[in-house]
């Protein structure tokens, strides 16, 4: 059933379906039906910005979440706003240029290479970039994965442990052949063995046979 899909009839085919988003009517209904909200605030509607945010969370080891936030500029840019982001970095397509500059300490030119982006000026081409980069970066490819509560506190309480034991001195580190003994000294308490003395504990009255 790997190869086979349903058509827009529901019929099943072999022919794959084309989930390209191709024009600003498919953008839009693509952002209605996930879930994807527009938050622009008055102030960045005034400067040209689009906001959008996704319904998804990123989950980091300490157990905190963060959504994924996009921003559509009015210079060309298109930036990923997450708040897990350092600062907004843009998701445009790159082309690689080079460039010369005038060494003065060794008096001779030297070529530069790097990457500038490729800006996209009509709005309707700028959602559908963003919602084609969403749509291949944030849902394909078994990338969205579901974490119940229970998990998520499992993975704070983990981390919270890590962290006292690294920083706050709440736990002492010993040798192999010290927890070894400690588990053997653990073993023979719960065993009623103490030493020279033997011991048989039944309904929680302690007997000594030594």
């Amino acid at each position: 059933m790997s190869n086979r899909y349903l058509d827009e009839a529901g019929e099943i085919t072999s022919k794959q379906i084309d989930t390209t988003i191709k024009d600003r009517a498919d953008a839009l209904g693509f952002f209605k039906l996930m879930g994807i909200k527009e938050i622009t605030t008055a102030r960045q509607k005034k400067n040209g910005t689009t906001v959008y945010e996704l319904p998804l969370r990123r989950l980091s080891y300490t157990g905190n979440s963060r959504t994924y936030k996009y921003a559509i500029y009015k210079s060309g840019y298109i930036r990923d706003v997450s708040d897990y982001n350092h600062s907004p970095w843009y998701i445009n397509k790159r082309y690689v240029t080079k460039s010369k500059y005038w060494n003065s300490y060794y008096k001779e030119y030297y070529t530069y290479t790097g990457n500038k982006p490729v800006f996209v000026d009509n709005f309707g081409d700028q959602l559908v970039y963003l919602a084609n980069y969403i749509l291949k970066n944030r849902y394909r490819n078994n990338k969205v994965y579901s974490c119940c509560d229970w998990n998520v506190e499992q993975i704070k309480e983990t981390c919270e442990f890590r962290y006292d034991a690294k920083w706050r001195g709440d736990t002492v580190t010993i040798s192999r052949d010290e927890y070894k003994k400690l588990q053997r000294t653990q073993l023979e308490k719960d065993n009623g063995y103490l030493g020279d003395e033997i011991a048989v504990i039944i309904n929680g009255t302690r007997y000594n046979l030594s």
